[in-house]
């Protein structure tokens, strides 16, 4: 049959239409035959948004379509509705999604449905009617009347203010503005949207306010923009208090010298408002009276805690003896910080008062040994060696070991170990199997290298062995690096096989730091790491990690469900598992897990999953959460995977990963102090990566090989009394 010129081109725009009209939400769009450029797609699977004015044909066919699935009572289809009208694009197509966001309609109640619109309108959000409903996503985001009992309220209200402020539309960033002058959530999320997205004139901000108000000109000093100068310095000299407060404290973040004469002043007047503006001023601008400033304000009962965060911002010898003054009248969850701003202040005094709270003072003993390992200075190495080796360590067990643990931490954190120490740790491992002196040096003696974490385990099996010796080489491994990591997989293979119970031997659970150096398992079996996976505990995290990266159709059913579950650190190293999976469909699961993921960490995990894969679909989930996640983290790594960074770089281990966390589980009854002894925990570092970890007989946990950043440690249930595990 011959065709007529002309008709394939018709029959394949026709084709086109048709499957843009009815194709999911979930499906790759398919390569039409016309010279139409391909649409890309969505974090959903969905095409994403079209420029404004795309075309008016296809509009007319897919808008019916959207509009019928939105008027469905199955939440999913609604979601495809929404997600088909923001890929379309057309005037038309907005102004069908506006409405059905319209109060009391169905989308307009599932905060799902809201954060698919707000991310589809995002490209829209100069037109009036999507910048009143952001505004109002980014106002009523967490709104009780709303969604406050969504996880996604949050979420919601970040995507919506990032969507204000990337658009740089003068009326939108004036909705950020009042809501930062407002305060509250929606001001907290304005202000991180606006400095993720610094407006090009800082005119666009400030409008035609003759009056600066002092949340927005506190903002002004932490957007870092020396644009503002010009107008927060006139506010020095104005009549209102409250103004020049602000402005001095602004112009003082900013750097600029400006605000230092009004701070002095203030520092002569004996108004406590005054007495802590003056002194941030001073601190931050690095003003020679900023010590004798703060000192004053530990002195003072109502500003003792502002005292305490500018002498951690700011430390300083002379701040010693205020400190030490200020220790006991402190609320008692602050004390710890106070010891730590002692130890950073550095110098002899601050030695010996570390010194004296680690033996006076019990409840205070780990934060002082700590702040005495990690301060600088030949006083707080003479310090630790005193505890190490001094007449009282020879009649204070406690205190020897505590000397012990900060003699190791100082050897790892800052290469300046006490000459006693080897000599020490090495006599410390001929005490008794299972005691806590013997795992104290088990931990230091691999920690720095002194033995091999084999060698001080030895011979190790279900029926015998020094679990505490384990446990302690462990952790001691984790500051030697993956070769020494995997020298334990062979013992973690061994006991992490089930007794008649089902469960692994205790001593599994510090052996499965071996999984760290080995993501997919190594030779553990499949079907054992599943059951460790689903079967929660510290161990649960590296094995799920290690499963997804095993995926294949007998095991996917149960990684979605893990990636579905109720841990979030559990789903993050499902997400972490699937960057490495041989499935070339995972990166479907991947962006699926990122659309309506609430917790930060787990959608840092997916991104850097995404950032293994090769897949083109990888590429639509990575954009969305560059440009509209509210985590910086988040946008950090997808700006890195999408500017063509080695994506092993993002995983590489960190240089900086010298940092050790130290831990001492106290009971709250003193009845239950055996709940503290070899207690199983697992620590979430900074990279999110989570390590299974067991504490000494003591209660005691120490940690190396930690990035900088905030760690969380999470202690498995304690078992009830008269359980075999107890």
């Amino acid at each position: 049959m011959r065709l007529l010129p002309g008709k394939p081109r018709a029959l394949g725009l026709a084709a086109a239409l048709a499957t843009t009209a009815l194709a999911g939400a979930a499906a790759p769009q398919p390569v039409a035959r016309t010279a139409r450029a391909p649409q890309a797609e969505d974090s959903s699977g969905a095409p994403a948004a079209a420029e404004p004015g795309a075309s008016p044909l296809r509009g007319s066919l897919g808008v019916p379509v959207a509009e019928r699935l939105l008027a469905s009572s199955d939440p999913e289809a609604r979601l495809r509705g929404i997600e088909r009208l923001g890929s379309i694009g057309t005037e038309g197509a907005i102004d069908a999604l506006l409405a059905a966001l319209e109060q009391g309609a169905p989308a307009a109640r599932d905060p799902k449905a809201r954060l698919a619109a707000v991310r589809a309108l995002a490209p829209h959000a100069p037109r009036d009617s999507v910048r009143q409903l952001l505004s109002r996503e980014l106002a009523e985001g967490g709104a009780p009347a709303r969604s406050a009992a969504s996880p996604l309220g949050e979420l919601l209200r970040g995507t919506a203010a990032l969507a204000l402020a990337r658009s740089g539309d003068k009326r939108a960033l004036a909705a950020l503005v009042n809501a930062i002058v407002q305060g509250g959530a929606a001001g907290e999320a304005a202000a991180r949207a606006l400095k993720a997205y610094p407006p090009a004139s800082l005119q666009l901000l400030l409008g035609s306010r003759k009056r600066l108000e002092p949340a927005l000109v506190a903002f002004l000093g932490e957007l870092g923009d020396l644009r503002a100068l010009a107008a927060l310095r006139p506010m020095l000299e104005g009549g209102d208090r409250a103004a020049q407060v602000a402005a001095a404290r602004a112009l003082a973040r900013l750097g600029d010298e400006a605000a230092l004469a009004k701070a002095r002043a203030w520092l002569r007047k004996p108004e406590p408002g005054l007495l802590e503006a003056s002194a941030e001023v001073l601190v931050h601008l690095g003003a020679p009276e900023a010590p004798d400033a703060v000192a004053a304000l530990l002195g003072s009962e109502l500003a003792r805690l502002e005292g305490l965060r500018l002498a951690e911002l700011a430390p300083a010898e002379r701040l010693v003896p205020a400190l030490a003054r200020a220790l006991p009248l402190l609320p008692e969850d602050a004390r710890p910080r106070a010891v730590a701003a002692i130890g950073r202040a550095g110098g002899a005094e601050a030695a010996r008062q570390l010194r004296r709270l680690s033996i006076e003072r019990p409840e205070l003993a780990t934060a002082a040994a700590f702040a005495l390992a990690t301060a600088p200075g030949a006083e707080a190495r003479a310090a630790v060696a005193e505890m190490i080796d001094g007449p009282r360590a020879a009649k204070d067990a406690d205190l020897r070991r505590l000397g012990l643990r900060a003699g190791v931490v100082r050897g790892l954190a800052l290469r300046d170990a006490p000459e006693a120490l080897e000599g020490r740790l090495l006599a410390a491992l001929a005490a008794p199997r299972g005691s806590s002196d013997r795992a104290v040096a088990a931990f230091g003696a691999v920690a720095l290298g002194l033995r091999d974490a084999r060698e001080v385990v030895g011979e190790c099996s279900p029926a015998s062995c020094d679990r505490a010796a384990v446990h302690a080489a462990a952790r001691g491994a984790l500051a030697r690096g993956e070769r020494a990591l995997a020298a334990l997989a062979p013992l973690f293979a061994e006991l992490a096989a089930p007794d008649g119970s089902g469960a692994p031997d205790a001593a599994a659970i510090s052996a499965g730091v071996a999984l760290l150096a080995a993501p997919r398992g190594g030779a553990v079996a499949t079907s054992r790491l599943a059951a460790l996976a689903e079967a929660g505990g510290p161990l649960a995290p590296l094995a799920a990690r290690a499963l997804a990266a095993r995926d294949d159709e007998v095991i996917r059913g149960r990684l979605k469900r893990l990636l579905e579950g109720s841990d979030p650190v559990v789903r993050a190293h499902v997400a972490l598992g699937l960057g490495s999976d041989p499935m070339p469909d995972s990166v479907s699961l991947l962006a699926r897990a990122y659309r309506f993921e609430d917790d930060a960490a787990v959608r840092r995990a997916i991104v850097r999953g995404l950032s293994r894969r090769a897949e083109v679909q990888r590429r639509r989930v990575l954009e969305a959460a560059r440009d509209l996640d509210p985590d910086e983290g988040v946008r950090a790594l997808a700006r890195a995977a999408l500017s063509g960074v080695d994506r092993r770089a993002l995983d590489a281990p960190s240089a900086l990963a010298t940092g050790v966390v130290w831990v001492a589980i106290v009971p709250n009854d003193r009845s239950a102090a055996a709940s503290a002894s070899s207690r199983p925990a697992r620590l979430v570092r900074p990279d999110g990566l989570a390590v299974p970890v067991v504490a000494d007989p003591d209660g005691v946990l120490l940690v190396p090989g930690v990035p900088p950043g905030v760690s969380s440690v999470l202690l498995a249930p304690a078992a009830p009394p008269g359980d075999a595990g107890s």
